[in-house]
């Protein structure tokens, strides 16, 4: 287990006169950083989103046993990551990460049943979302990815790997574990008997307290809570359930790829004790500690996640990635993963 850390500036940004807000790095609008205007307008229309850090977002559909499944792709070269979104949003979630990794890797972002623009499904157990997903996997044709999950999208992410072993060539897991501690506390229970208008002003209070960083951008949150608000009710209860009766210590304990297990410093959700734990269950994976960040870290700190990410594509990428055939010599075959890894520095630089 490789422990290394990283700090973020954590002030709070400030509205401007013209409704601008600064972001963590330069002085963008935070239309321009988070996504939250025309491109994520067109990606809730289904339509073509306009081109944005290099990249076309497109939301497409797949049918899979007779439901319709959505997701957001972009990109069209290199390795393909998966995106995986947590408890209570949608593939939208990852906007930062479709529009910053597309220029050197194929991203799709799935909306898990129930999620974003997917149709429903009840009661969905995590291994259950793992199935759909390499269903998901099987359909687009995708041939092995790194699957990248966020919160309960990590742990689908490890119940993935575990039960389809040769769809997945690496994990990056954020703001997830393997079990969750018991925490059904006398607030959960009077929680449930207040009206529902008073319980669900307080539920969305507690949850944005939870959830972000004391230092969170104004554009980061205002998309993260809009993301939840979005959701449906019955969706995020099924969630919650998955994730209190989830355990995947003994499928981490057995992983045989590659691993990346990030977390905030000031994650109150999945706090630094338990991505710890989780790293050192999955053999050979590396840790890293965001500073200042909170549970919705992708959302906090996207440049921060974006280079982890490309960083370990970087790490994962070998002879392997390049089309083995008799016309392609050992010597052109190492050429082309060179060209891959260069692609890959140059959008880190």
């Amino acid at each position: 287990m490789l422990v290394h850390r990283h700090r973020h500036a954590g002030s709070r940004t400030r509205r401007s006169r013209g409704g601008r807000v600064p972001s963590p790095v330069g002085r963008k609008p935070a239309a321009e950083l988070l996504g939250v205007g025309d491109v994520v307008l067109e990606i809730v229309s289904g339509q073509r989103g306009p081109r944005a850090a290099g990249a076309e977002i497109v939301r497409r559909f797949v049918e899979l046993h007779g439901r319709r499944v959505s997701y957001l792709t972009a990109g069209d070269s290199g390795p393909t990551i998966l995106l995986i979104h947590g408890s209570g949003v949608s593939a939208r979630s990852w906007v930062n990460q479709l529009r910053g990794l597309a220029g050197a890797v194929r991203v799709v972002a799935i909306d898990l049943p129930g999620h974003g623009e997917s149709d429903p499904m009840r009661h969905a157990s995590v291994e259950q979302y793992g199935g759909i997903v390499a269903n998901f996997l099987d359909a687009l044709g995708t041939g092995p990815v790194i699957a990248a999950g966020h919160s309960l999208g990590g742990a689908i992410a490890i119940a993935l790997a575990a039960q389809r072993p040769g769809a997945v060539k690496g994990l990056v897991l954020l703001a997830s574990c393997a079990k969750l501690p018991r925490v059904d506390g006398p607030g959960e229970r009077w929680l449930a008997y207040l009206p529902g208008p008073l319980r669900k002003l307080v539920f969305f209070s507690m949850a944005k307290k939870i959830l972000f960083g004391p230092g969170a951008p104004d554009g980061a949150v205002s998309l993260g809570m809009q993301e939840l608000r979005s959701c449906r009710p019955e969706t995020i209860l099924d969630d919650v359930q998955a994730a209190k009766t989830m355990d995947l210590s003994a499928e981490a304990a057995r992983l045989d790829v590659p691993t990346l297990v990030l977390c905030g410093s000031k994650d109150r959700l999945t706090p630094p004790a338990l991505a710890e734990r989780l790293s050192q269950l999955i053999p050979g994976s590396r840790l890293g500690i965001i500073e200042g960040a909170g549970h919705m870290v992708l959302l906090e700190v996207p440049e921060r996640v974006n280079h982890e990410i490309l960083s370990f594509v970087g790490s994962v990428v070998a002879l392997a990635d390049v089309p083995s055939c008799p016309a392609v010599g050992d010597r052109q075959r190492r050429s082309l993963a060179r060209r891959l890894l260069a692609t890959l520095k140059s959008v880190l630089k």
